[in-house]
């Protein structure tokens, strides 16, 4: 059925709905209100607009006034179509920016599912929603409810670039696990779509962190945790290695407040740098810490304290882990003169 002849059967038919009485009509229409901007005008409207069931992409219905019946009417009219943010979807929007996620996800999951009816119509509350629900869950490291959001999402075809991409990006980061049976099948998903990512000019910082991340625990998975606590081989320092580089990379890519996927990222990379070859062993000689001894410090040694130092002054003052207090320790500061080293 071609567009204009569903729009004519729209309107017949609310035409006749407006006749009915209020209890045959049934729930009243859920309403957003919209400000538009016809494309041959310069005048911007403000008024109440409903989604028709099963009408097509683009088509919603508005009412002049309630003496009259709603009409149907298109996006494509319009130069300026912005639905102005529901009440809900506010109030899940400052649950999520004061760090409640709990609610958050409680709310716009609600949200989500109120306004599905509109999500043929752009930015309306159901697709802003479950994208904030990507970020809520990722923050969160639900990584079992990412991958429901995910699933469930509403109408991912119809979304633009950089959202398609944090949506793809939100699968590869639900599908993160230690089991080193599944690495190289998880680094594969998360190499492809980071080289994706990198040919487009619609990625964000936050889906790039996410990737970059998901790559790291992938990489990382390959690494036995007993070496984490006693040193690594020889034969995984360079995975290890690359693990390292993706979770520094995660953790470069991030901007803003929202800190919890980066620190966990720097943290990681800690332990592993913390447990590379060389590293522990140097251990005794930077119980007297100073120029020489810093200068002939491994790599891997002055990185490891390097983060540690950033983590514990800067990103996450209030993580406990003796390593990175002991490792903190260690940090040397020429231009700041100082010398530090934990007490024996």
């Amino acid at each position: 059925m071609k567009a204009k002849h569903v729009l004519i059967l729209l309107s017949g038919l609310l035409a006749l709905q407006s006749q009915l009485s209020a209890q045959e009509q049934g729930p009243a229409p859920l309403v957003l209100t919209a400000q538009l901007q016809p494309n041959k005008s310069n005048k911007l409207r403000r008024i109440p607009i409903m989604a028709p069931p099963g009408a097509p992409k683009g088509v919603f219905l508005y009412q002049v006034s309630r003496e009259e019946p709603p009409v149907s009417d298109q996006v494509k009219n319009y130069k300026l179509f912005f639905i102005e943010t529901p009440p809900d979807l506010a109030g899940a929007m400052r649950a999520y920016s004061s760090d409640d996620l709990n609610t958050a996800k409680r709310q716009l999951a609600r949200v989500r599912a109120t306004y599905a009816p509109f999500i043929g119509l752009p930015n309306n509350p159901s697709t802003t929603a479950a994208l904030l629900e990507l970020s809520c869950n990722a923050r969160s490291m639900d990584w079992s409810e990412l991958g429901k959001v995910v699933e469930e999402f509403p109408a991912p075809k119809s979304l633009e670039a950089s959202n398609r991409l944090k949506l793809e990006a939100a699968r590869v980061l639900s599908h993160v696990s230690d089991d080193p049976g599944t690495a190289e099948s998880r680094a594969k998903e998360a190499e492809d779509v980071i080289s994706s990512a990198q040919r487009s000019n619609s990625v964000t910082s936050e889906t790039y962190t996410w990737l970059k991340y998901a790559l790291a625990r992938a990489l990382a998975s390959n690494i036995p945790p007993a070496e984490l606590q006693k040193g690594i081989s020889e034969r995984n320092a360079k995975v290890a290695s690359q693990a390292v580089d993706a979770y520094c990379e995660a953790a470069a890519s991030a901007h803003g407040r929202y800190m919890e996927i980066p620190v966990d990222a720097m943290h990681r990379a800690f332990h592993i740098l913390w447990a590379m070859p060389g590293v522990r062993d140097y251990i005794p000689q930077a119980r007297k810490m100073d120029k020489k001894v810093w200068g002939a410090a491994p790599c891997n040694f002055k990185d490891a304290v390097a983060l540690a130092y950033l983590l514990r002054n800067v990103y996450a003052p209030a993580l406990k882990d003796e390593a990175v207090t002991t490792a903190c320790g260690f940090y040397f500061s020429e231009q700041l003169n100082t010398k530090k080293a934990p007490k024996k």
